[in-house]
């Protein structure tokens, strides 16, 4: 079984390091991140997300963004990305 992490409201600013350093703490696991209550996106809170993406592939995990808010969707639509945006299971 996957860990399970609820993004915040806000992936930008402050809000990056404490939601960076939950992202890392769950590493060597499948990890679900439920995006539902995600306001708003900036760019590195996009860059956190794809290097997270790598970095799980990298270890040959899944890393899945569950439930995505309107702000998430519109973002990866924008930049033309499909990155692990799913339905919870």
């Amino acid at each position: 079984m996957g860990a399970v992490l609820n993004l915040p409201k806000r992936l930008e600013g402050h809000a990056l390091d404490p939601i960076k350093s939950q992202i890392l703490s769950m590493r060597g696991h499948d990890l679900d991140l439920f995006g539902e209550e995600v306001e708003r996106v900036n760019g590195l809170g996009v860059e956190l997300l794809l290097a997270s993406f790598r970095t799980w592939r990298e270890d040959g995990l899944t890393l899945r963004i569950v439930d995505p808010s309107h702000a998430l969707v519109e973002v990866f639509d924008r930049l033309n990305l499909n990155l692990g945006i799913g339905e919870a299971a």
